[in-house]
């Protein structure tokens, strides 16, 4: 039997603490790369004892006030396989992953709230793995179950200072990163990403090497909240049952972590195709999964999105693309249950997306950019669709809307989608709407093959008919290079349509 989990950690948060200056990378990276070298060497030889390893960097850990994430997990990792080495029974390696977590939270104290998430990006790939290695030991699950809750814990509290510490997100690029990887799987017979990270999308994991801590810290909460939620399932209880449990966690661990970045990872985690959870999950409790974190994102007011202070912590150009994202998800979870025959929450979800304010930030942000406010009233747009056609055609008039490419794939993979009739309202300068009123409806089944068709044939010709009027002054179609201008700018008149 395995023992009890071990209390949780409490983090020392202290508000604005003082940093000690973290060594340049170039004073500790060629030792790092050699070690790294040295201790898989002696791994694949068969060695167990990595004791002088160990005190190598312990000592060169205590020399440092505020450790780098790369030194830590070094040490760590070294211990972790040491203490593996010594087990007789592979079911107690739990045991391991537990001392491994009160490892890292020791070692990050000195760390931001950040950085001590961050770090914590080996014991969910521990986690990750003794689950599937042990799918049917229901002991242990329950173990991993109460360890995964005590991580959340953990991480809501580091997260406390999320508006103080949101200027450290940009950390430099983390030295030996995918050497480190190496180091962690090197018992699996991998040293990719996607190894190491088994539960984020692939988009997301191409931006991980390439990112900084903050970047990192999103992913390990992302994990966590995904790990968690797959536990859930299982449980011998009604499906309506099931399901309302699993959407209060979803609910209760986003409040808990309240961290923008965070829900924005999530969001393009729903734009996939696929959630990272297939090895986990069967099919059915996929889309169950997915229903869930629908409502969890569209349905729920979350007090750190409506914080005055919101565009000053991310800054004008990440509160867009959260904005951004929010509406594609809202248009896939529209289509998604009409497609799984949903159609009261296809209604719920229009009705939040008519009452939500980031669809109205996102349309201030784009005329006040361009200065249209003084000519144009914003779109009274009450479907997500409607909306990504406005700001399609903007941008394909070189305004610069969609400065993520994924992001205008999926838009433009949304307007493809015919299932909904749209309105778009017609717009005139001096505020003067007429016809603004825009709806949402399902047509019945029996008419949509004609419905389908007819649209289709209007949108191949949308593009030549839907009037965007550029002055003189913006020669034309002109590519903005970098951000917005301000004169010349186009006076856009939207034009009514059916569109689907």
């Amino acid at each position: 039997m395995l023992n009890s989990i071990p209390p949780i950690p409490n983090p020392t948060i202290t508000t604005n603490p003082p940093i000690p200056p973290t060594p340049h990378p170039e004073s500790y990276t060629s030792m790092l790369k050699e070690s790294v070298d040295h201790f898989l060497a002696e791994y694949r030889r068969g060695s167990s004892d990595f004791s002088t390893f160990r005190s190598i960097f312990f000592r060169l850990f205590q020399t440092m006030p505020d450790p780098p994430l790369e030194i830590i997990w070094f040490y760590s990792a070294i211990t972790y396989h040491s203490s593996k080495s010594a087990l007789k029974d592979n079911s107690n390696e739990l045991l391991v992953a537990k001392d491994m977590f009160q490892l890292l939270v020791s070692c990050s104290s000195p760390c931001n709230g950040f950085r001590k998430v961050a770090v914590l990006v080996p014991v969910v790939y521990e986690l990750f793995n003794r689950l599937c290695d042990f799918p049917r030991n229901l002991s242990l699950r329950r173990e991993i179950e109460g360890l995964v809750e005590g991580i959340i814990s953990y991480i809501s509290i580091c997260c406390g200072n999320y508006d103080k510490e949101c200027g450290n997100l940009l950390d430099n690029h983390m030295a030996c990163f995918s050497d480190l990887i190496r180091v962690w799987t090197v018992d699996r017979g991998g040293d990719n990403l996607e190894i190491f990270f088994p539960l984020v999308s692939e988009e997301i994991c191409r931006g991980i090497g390439e990112s900084g801590v903050g970047y990192l810290a999103g992913v390990v909460m992302i994990e966590v909240f995904l790990l968690s939620l797959c536990l859930k399932f299982g449980a011998r209880v009604p499906t309506d049952e099931l399901e309302k449990g699993i959407r209060d966690w979803a609910v209760q661990i986003i409040k808990g972590f309240h961290n923008c970045y965070f829900l924005d990872m999530l969001l393009r985690v729903l734009l996939e195709p696929h959630l990272p959870v297939t090895t986990l999950l069967k099919s059915e409790d996929e889309v169950l999964l997915r229903k869930v974190l629908y409502d969890a994102v569209l349905l729920e007011e979350y007090s750190f999105l409506n914080s005055g202070s919101l565009a000053q912590l991310l800054g004008c150009n990440d509160l867009k693309n959260l904005s951004l994202v929010w509406l594609l998800v809202a248009d896939n979870a529209m289509q998604f249950v009409r497609e799984n025959g949903d159609h009261i929450r296809a209604t719920s979800y229009a009705d939040a997306f008519s009452v939500s304010h980031l669809p109205n930030q996102l349309m201030k942000w784009v005329t006040s950019q361009n200065s249209m406010e003084e000519t144009l009233s914003r779109p009274k747009i009450s479907t997500p669709k409607a909306l990504i056609k406005w700001l399609l055609v903007l941008d394909d008039q070189g305004i610069r809307i969609f400065n993520d490419n994924v992001f205008k794939f999926h838009a433009k993979a949304a307007i493809s989608k015919l299932t909904v009739e749209y309105e778009l309202p017609e717009f005139k300068p001096n505020n003067e709407n007429q016809n603004a009123d825009s709806f949402f409806h399902i047509g019945n089944e029996a008419n949509r093959d004609n419905e389908v068709n007819g649209d289709q044939e209007m949108v191949d010709s949308l593009d030549h008919e839907f009037s965007v009027e550029v002055s003189p002054a913006t020669n034309g179609r002109r590519k903005r290079e970098e951000g917005f201008v301000n004169e010349g700018l186009p006076r856009i008149k939207l034009v009514k349509y059916n569109i689907d």
